[in-house]
């Protein structure tokens, strides 16, 4: 573990410590089992950022959904009138999969762009691209008034996370409006990687949300 990895990892530890039991477990949890799939040399670093990125986005989704930290449980308990932490979904951009067929190359619409729902805020740390055959060279735009440079993710193979510099807190009914250089036409699956606080009666959700 570099040493700058071990002090992300160091600060993440203290954050989830100012926490109460229940949020840090929900935290905690969730980081956990986000990282089960991600290649060894790479987990420590996101854990940490998941846990930093999800604790730094909880006062904001306070105020946003109107809620108390006391309120913020584990996606197991499926309580109504709490809030929980669960992956981002295709569902929550008006998808049923990531995975999408290109049939022009060049620089195109991000198949997920979208204004947020209403109910979710998102936590964006970084992409993936777990598609055998990747197709997306570069990708660039903008998630709500901040741009996303361009940024190579041509290099992403497996469940590998191209870790963004600072992570994108989206609040509700948020824009994403970002371009894909697509090099090949056929299928792809570049995505999103990080968490969404919802609540938690829609942890198990695979519906569309309310757009």
């Amino acid at each position: 573990m570099s040493i700058r990895v071990e002090e992300e990892v160091k600060a993440a530890e203290q954050a989830l410590a100012t926490l109460p039991e229940e949020a840090r477990k929900a935290i905690s949890e969730f980081t956990m089992m986000s990282i089960s799939n991600i290649p060894e040399d790479q987990r420590d670093l996101i854990k940490a950022r998941l846990a930093s990125s999800i604790i730094a986005a909880l006062p904001v989704a306070q105020r946003e959904l109107k809620f108390k930290i006391e309120d913020f449980i584990r996606p197991t308990k499926m309580v109504s009138g709490k809030y929980t932490v669960v992956e981002l979904r295709p569902e929550m951009y008006n998808l049923t999969t990531f995975r999408y067929n290109w049939t022009a190359t060049g620089e195109q619409s991000c198949p997920w762009n979208v204004t947020t729902p209403e109910t979710i805020v998102m936590i964006i740390v970084g992409f993936q691209n777990p598609e055998p055959s990747p197709k997306t060279r570069y990708v660039y735009g903008k998630i709500g008034v901040d741009d996303l440079p361009v940024y190579y993710v041509g290099d992403l193979e497996g469940f590998r996370v191209k870790v963004l510099p600072q992570p994108y807190i989206l609040k509700p009914r948020t824009s994403i409006e970002l371009k894909q250089y697509i090099e090949a036409t056929g299928y792809d699956e570049f995505k999103p990687f990080g968490a969404a606080i919802v609540p938690a009666v829609e942890a198990t959700k695979r519906a569309p949300w309310t757009f």
